[in-house]
């Protein structure tokens, strides 16, 4: 099982850059096809607040629905408890704090690969960034 990252629903949404799209597409087409996947709840509000940054919140709803379509997309939930070590990890390895969750999540759930553009994980030694 993969993370998928915010970027990947990002790339989407913006249709470029073109290779980072056509990325993102094939793994999202992976995944609607069955390809057992995880994301957290904060990935999904990152991507929802992304749209509504950018005057796109009319789009909130069809990704919200594309989102729980995905059967074998598991949504986590993030809770307090992931919080407070996730401030270690974002100052200790220089990443975002959703980043940060984002290991939590991953760690809690045994997942090591992330689909993700995010050269920062690349500095994380368990993980294996995957984007292809």
């Amino acid at each position: 099982m993969r993370f998928v990252d915010t970027n990947v629903f990002i790339y989407v949404f913006i249709k470029s850059p073109k290779k980072d799209y056509e990325i993102s597409k094939r793994i999202l087409e992976r995944i609607e096809r069955g390809e057992e996947a995880a994301t957290s709840l904060a990935v999904i509000y990152e991507a929802v607040d992304w749209l509504e940054y950018n005057n796109r919140e009319k789009e909130a709803r069809s990704f919200l629905t594309a989102i729980n379509s995905y059967l074998s997309l598991s949504k986590l939930i993030v809770a307090w408890d992931n919080f407070l070590p996730s401030l270690k990890d974002m100052y200790d390895k220089q990443i975002d704090f959703v980043d940060a969750l984002t290991l939590q999540m991953m760690k809690e759930n045994g997942i090591s690969e992330i689909y993700s553009n995010d050269k920062d994980f690349d500095r994380i030694g368990w993980v294996k960034r995957i984007w292809e």
